[in-house]
């Protein structure tokens, strides 16, 4: 790694060489996220633009199959391209924001790759272990989200175009997965529990409807009163509202999410830095026109 030339002519340190602080990482990473909202949106942009398209050419396709598969892939190409920004803006400053806004390259293709892989494996983990040892789902989901930690500083290296692998991954992160399990969750519950109540505040305010009279006429449960199914529901079975009202909900619930993550990634891009001595690839000098007149000269 870049810093670890001087410092470990072999390479990357073998481990972890110093340890993560938790409040300290914790307080670093909300004030590196909102320092500076404009930095952030720009960071958002591409994403939430992507975001943005899906679902208005939703709003004009049939239920189908090309339908399912863009609700799929629309939000795993926008936080896939927000991610290798915001990694980016962390460890390289503002210059590090990826131009055009919807720039795509390599390191947006195995950013993407390594969260299916690593999703696909957390998955597979948590199945084999329903059947080998059931365990209470909160244990259950704090043990997969460990084991996500160990492999997680893929990410930042990947943004920033660094070699590295799992094996780097999970040696740089020994002893630190519980500790940066436990900032994840510090950071996640609150803000995603912010995120859900201001979400349904815009559902009441916009929509007129509650997210739970929205579950429960989705799910077909008697859920909702009748009286508030025939005020929500227009002719025949479709919901009675605005498309600009939906979308407008949509993009703010995915720009508070974007926002959510990005103060995990900042946790995260924070540890990396601290357990593996990142620093930017010094670039060389580029030379004045005295420079060139001087060489010339002699």
């Amino acid at each position: 790694m870049t810093s670890e030339d001087r410092a470990h002519p072999g390479g990357p340190p073998e481990g972890p060489i110093a340890t993560v602080v938790i409040w300290e990482t914790l307080i670093a990473a909300f004030a590196v996220t909102f320092r500076d909202p404009a930095l952030l949106l720009r960071a958002a942009l591409g994403g939430l633009l992507l975001l943005a398209a899906a679902n208005v050419i939703a709003l004009f396709l049939p239920t189908g199959p090309f339908g399912l598969l863009l609700a799929i892939a629309a939000p795993l190409v926008a936080y896939t391209h927000f991610g290798v920004n915001w990694y980016r803006v962390i460890l390289q400053g503002p210059q590090g924001v990826v131009r055009p806004t919807l720039g795509w390259d390599r390191r947006h293709w195995l950013f993407l790759g390594a969260g299916l892989a690593l999703g696909g494996g957390l998955t597979a983990l948590g199945a084999a272990l329903t059947k080998i040892a059931p365990l209470p789902p909160a244990l259950a989901i704090i043990l997969l989200l460990y084991v996500g930690t160990r492999f997680a500083f893929l990410f930042p290296a990947i943004a920033v175009a660094e070699p590295y692998g799992p094996g780097y991954a999970w040696r740089h992160s020994q002893g630190q997965g519980g500790r940066l399990t436990v900032l994840l969750l510090l950071a996640g519950l609150p803000l995603m529990l912010a995120v859900t109540m201001i979400v349904s505040l815009l559902f009441v305010a916009l929509l007129g409807v509650s997210l739970y009279d929205m579950a429960a006429l989705q799910a077909g449960a008697a859920g909702a009163p009748e009286a508030r199914v025939s005020e929500i529901r227009g002719p025949g079975e479709d919901l009675a509202v605005s498309p600009l009202a939906t979308l407008s909900v949509k993009m703010t619930a995915e720009a508070l999410t974007m926002g959510v993550l990005a103060v995990l990634y900042s946790i995260v891009a924070l540890a990396f830095r601290t357990c593996t001595g990142w620093v930017p690839a010094a670039r060389p000098p580029v030379p004045s026109d005295d420079a060139g007149d001087d060489s010339s000269s002699s």
